[in-house]
């Protein structure tokens, strides 16, 4: 289904697609799909108040992130809360912490998304009529949640909320170093952004415009818990944004490129995670 939306929108035109510029753009995905597991490896610990063990934590992370491939994303807090054992932590934490660690995602990919966008282009573009209006006001409520994680110690938040989580550490559930993990992981998606659209002929201006686009459209993808991986959602936003710049063509092209590169980056760590674990 979302193949045959971003057909409709294709139009004409011709792609030539670089092999050079294809393998650069998985580089970035590679390095920040690790930088994430680390994030959630220090955001895990501050919920739990102790230390947990290096590589079981980034294997599980990475088996939750081939999950989001479910419906609805459902796969996630199942994987990680079938490997709390291994971790020494709560089931009900290791589940939670996808929410804790979603909220921070959101919130700092808004921030860093928007940014690239008016510092290259001066504005958001056609990239809020993507989102819609109840999507920009979803992104600051995460923003502001986010703020409240990080700097809030949890014994001030609602009772229900730490009885549900069982968080059994002290202080703000999520670390500061947390959203400076997400903020390196969502700068390696504009590095890829570029790469991707380099790769099928955009030019280096329209590439670096495109960075923040590769960045919102992943944060569009996670707002949009129905889709697995939110597929189709993060094109929707990646092809709007670029085809009054460069076309329909290349900017549908780009979109599916760096999707076909997201997966096989996802598999390819998880695999590498299955053996480092043995």
């Amino acid at each position: 289904l979302a193949c045959y939306k971003l057909a409709s929108r294709w139009e004409s035109g011709r792609v030539v697609l670089s092999g050079p510029w294809v393998s650069a753009a998985a580089l970035p995905l590679a390095f920040g799909t690790f930088t994430l597991a680390i994030g959630w490896k220090w955001i895990m610990e501050r919920m739990v108040g102790h230390p947990i063990p290096l590589r079981p934590s980034i294997t599980v992370h990475f088996g939750s992130q081939m999950a989001r491939y479910t419906p609805g994303k459902v796969g996630m807090p199942l994987v990680r809360m079938a490997g709390a054992d291994r971790l020494g932590v709560p089931a009900s934490v290791a589940g939670y912490s996808v929410l804790t660690e979603s909220i921070s995602i959101v919130a700092v990919g808004g921030v860093v998304g928007f940014s690239l966008l008016f510092a290259t282009t001066g504005g958001a573009g056609g990239v809020l009529e993507a989102f819609g209006r109840l999507g920009v006001v979803g992104l600051l409520v995460f923003v502001v949640v986010g703020a409240v994680l990080v700097f809030v110690d949890r014994r001030r938040l609602p009772a229900i909320v730490m009885r549900l989580m069982k968080a059994e550490g002290l202080g703000p559930l999520v670390p500061r170093r947390g959203p400076v993990a997400h903020t390196v992981y969502w700068l390696t998606w504009a590095v890829h952004g570029y790469c991707a659209a380099r790769a099928v002929g955009i030019s280096s201006p329209h590439a670096i415009y495109g960075s923040g686009l590769y960045v919102l459209g992943p944060v569009a993808g996670i707002l949009a818990l129905a889709t697995p991986s939110g597929i189709g959602v993060r094109e929707a936003v990646m092809s709007m944004g670029l085809a009054p710049l460069v076309g329909p063509a290349p900017a549908v092209a780009a979109a599916i490129v760096s999707r076909a590169i997201s997966i096989f980056i996802d598999c390819s760590m998880w695999a590498i995670g299955r053996l480092v674990l043995r």
